[in-house]
């Protein structure tokens, strides 16, 4: 029998790297003492791998206007934009009154907007709430009335935040949140299961690309911030020189903005890339996607919080190119398990990809390099004993 009932809070339900680590930590906390729930406002990839693992899904939370929500507005509609307080109201009231009928002893928010309503909700209901913060809440990323939100909920109504890098902690203690709130628990992975992905050449001959091809893959959500289209003109310059080379997007665009994808193929074609790129769509085995590349790369034009593909690389023994920001040089290090360059540097990304192709010898160490570090720093185990330890704080102080 389980010690304490947790309900885990988020508005994301697709597979990004914040998800999977939701799915993770999940899977390995200590289910003796923790009864893991999950409230979301939909089925989706999250909720069909957390149902294998006999967690219960609560859908309906929270209402549909709030996701429509972005980061920089409440949107363009004049009328959903009056109603967004009820809405927002609405979905703290249902949330708080599932809390209280099931009796969850402990709220845990996985998800930039389920650390607004759902903080509120377990405040409501008088229980212990902990913040996992997977983004850096900054100007002009996010809208002031965001950011004063963050601030606001964040400081009077968590009891405890967890940040998932000490960038993104640097970011809220800037914002205002009290420092002494906030403790930084890395992402993890699962050696184990890195250790056993399907072999390279597989992976290579379904996707369609010669054995012996030298290949670069960028990995993550198709959206703008994420810079794949960065990816792209660096890949067009590579191919200038490195023989064969052929070039891997793993990903698909989020809800609502599938034209992006259009946009990104369309600029393939322009830079004679079209039969160079392969667009996978949307995985579910992104680490065997990772054994097939020779470098992974991480073209954010953002800071990014933290980077879990950098991770997921490093331990298939991959040696990555990164942009410089926010929490990735806490987790590459520059010159020994990858290159770091500046965003938005087509030139620089392109030149550290060739020299990781072009030397073979280097790629291999930089690679034993970043599946050490990993192994030391960033597997499951450390991220879910993290986990733990924060929430088991959280109810010392209830």
């Amino acid at each position: 029998m389980s010690y304490y009932r947790l309900l885990v809070v988020s508005h994301a339900v697709d597979t990004g790297g914040a998800e999977r680590g939701i799915i993770r930590k999940l899977r390995n906390i200590d289910r003796d003492m923790f009864e893991p729930s999950f409230a979301c406002p939909c089925e989706g990839p999250v909720t069909h791998e957390l149902e294998k693992l006999g967690i219960n899904i609560y859908s309906g939370h929270p209402s549909k206007r709030l996701l429509d929500v972005r980061r920089r507005s409440l949107g363009e509609n004049r009328l959903a934009i009056a109603l967004y307080p009820l809405a927002f109201l609405a979905s703290v009231v249902r949330l708080t009154q599932l809390i209280r009928r099931e009796k969850f002893d402990l709220v845990v928010t996985e998800s930039a907007k389920a650390n607004i309503y759902g903080t509120l909700a377990g405040w409501l209901a008088r229980r212990p709430v902990v913040n996992q913060i997977h983004d850096i809440f900054e100007a002009p990323v996010f809208s002031d009335l965001n950011l004063w939100l963050v601030k606001t909920v964040a400081s009077h109504f968590a009891s405890r935040i967890i940040s998932n890098s000490e960038a993104s902690k640097r970011a809220l203690v800037d914002l205002g949140v009290p420092r002494d709130k906030i403790h930084t628990v890395y992402y993890g992975i699962d050696m184990e299961i890195a250790r056993n992905t399907r072999k390279a050449a597989d992976v290579r001959m379904e996707l369609g690309i010669d054995p012996d091809a030298p290949v670069a893959g960028m990995v993550g959500r198709l959206v703008d911030w994420k810079g794949p289209d960065y990816f792209i003109r660096a890949a067009a310059k590579v191919a200038e020189t490195v023989t064969g080379a052929r070039f891997l997007m793993v990903g698909d665009a989020v809800h609502g903005e599938k034209s992006y994808v259009d946009t990104l193929k369309s600029l393939c074609g322009e830079l004679g890339m079209a039969d160079r790129i392969v667009f996978t769509g949307f995985r579910d085995d992104v680490l065997d996607i990772v054994s097939a590349m020779d470098v992974m790369v991480h073209a954010s034009v953002l800071p990014e919080p933290f980077g879990l593909v950098l991770i997921e690389a490093m331990a298939e023994g991959r040696p990555v190119v990164a942009t410089k920001g926010g929490g990735v040089p806490e987790v590459v290090e520059d010159g020994v398990t990858g290159l770091l360059v500046p965003p938005r540097d087509v030139e620089a990304m392109a030149e550290a990809i060739t020299t990781i192709l072009g030397d073979r010898k280097r790629a291999a160490e930089m690679g034993a390099a970043g599946l050490k570090r990993v192994s030391e720093l960033f597997t499951v185990e450390e991220m879910a004993r993290g986990m733990e330890r924060e929430m088991l704080k959280a109810l010392e102080g209830r």
